[in-house]
């Protein structure tokens, strides 16, 4: 696999980075992670900008500018022969100054089983401080997200549902949460301490073309066992229905129809 690091793509064996830089010690970076479908990648300007906007609340001052690491992640692809793939931008304070890497590589995309038996979620004892500029932005300090994400792989779970410290639902692991009763689409708010994701954006929009109420508020984890339907949303799982909470159906317990018909607008915007 060729990085592109700093400024040059180099063979993954040759990129180096320095173990007394902040980032390596402290977790003082940012990154992003985007999907390419057929060697572009889905809303990747979304993706630079949210990047762009996280930087100063790090303290990171990027000698790569925006189109340059719009450039090298197009340029990422090409080096690795690559039309479907995972792509990966981390910014982070280095020795002397911040440093960057782009990557693209392989990944193993979910398939329609997948997709046809959903996910099943635990309420992680891990909790998201809503309060936290952290909190709204992809940190490469990621420990508490990963232990929740470790947590649910223990108790035979595909995701961990976080709540805030007033016990108001925030986010997954990996991913933003909706739920639907009545036929109204329902996620926690930002102000919950949830990522404001790209892909929950990109579902927002398509949830007001296709005319389904949409509410942004203070969701319980009994909202969830009470929905009609539930589901998780990331670049990369796109949206995953959501069945069960801990080890609990989710109505039927099986994918709904208004998470299946959004999921085929999705797929028809890519």
């Amino acid at each position: 696999m060729k990085i592109w690091l700093n400024g040059k793509f180099v063979k993954e064996e040759e990129a180096k980075v320095s173990i007394t830089s902040a980032g390596f010690l402290y977790g003082q970076g940012v990154f992003e992670t985007m999907r390419a479908y057929n060697e572009r990648v889905f809303r990747l300007d979304s993706h630079l900008e949210r990047l762009f906007k996280a930087l100063p609340i790090l303290n990171l001052e990027l000698a790569a500018g925006y189109e340059v690491l719009k450039k090298a992640v197009k340029q990422a692809l090409k080096e690795n022969n690559l039309k479907d793939a995972y792509l990966r931008i981390t910014a982070w304070q280095g020795k002397d100054k911040a440093e960057a890497v782009v990557f693209a590589r392989n990944y193993n995309f979910l398939n329609k089983e997948d997709y046809r038996k959903g996910f099943k979620a635990i309420v992680s004892s891990f909790r998201q401080n809503e309060f936290s500029v952290l909190s709204g932005i992809k940190s490469a300090n990621y420990l508490p997200l990963l232990l929740a994400y470790q947590e649910a792989k223990k108790k035979n779970a595909d995701e961990a549902i976080l709540l805030n410290t007033r016990g108001f639902l925030a986010e997954a692991s990996r991913a933003n949460i909706f739920l639907v009763k009545d036929n109204c689409l329902l996620t926690p708010s930002l102000d919950c301490g949830c990522l404001p994701g790209i892909t929950r954006d990109t579902v927002l929009g398509l949830a007001g073309k296709e005319k389904i109420k949409v509410i942004e508020t203070k969701l319980k984890p009994e909202d969830i066992r009470k929905a009609d339907e539930a589901f998780l949303t990331n670049s990369l799982v796109e949206i995953m229905p959501l069945v069960s909470l801990e080890h609990k159906p989710i109505a039927k317990g099986i994918p709904g129809k208004i998470t299946e018909r959004l999921l085929q607008r999705y797929r028809a915007l890519v």
